[in-house]
């Protein structure tokens, strides 16, 4: 198991990763899901933690569902 802080910033970089591959912007996702540019940028550098809601959000509004989101997460890079 990885730790906290680990997972947070795994977590993030996929985020990212998934999100350039759509060609979705962080302004244009944080207007898909009514979040803020700069809150979505603390979470793709591993600043900032996110709810199980906050990751639904995320993936409605990059047209994946959260298995989606996961597949491939546990791949070394």
């Amino acid at each position: 198991m990885i730790d906290k802080e680990t997972f947070t910033n795994k977590f993030g970089s996929h985020l990212k990763k998934i999100r350039k591959v759509k060609g979705i912007s962080l302004s244009e996702l944080g207007l898909r899901g009514d979040f803020d540019k700069y809150a979505l940028s603390k979470i793709e550098n591993g600043k900032k933690q996110i709810n199980v809601y906050s990751l639904y959000k995320i993936c409605v509004s990059l047209e994946i569902t959260i298995e989606e989101f996961f597949k491939g997460f546990d791949k070394k890079k």
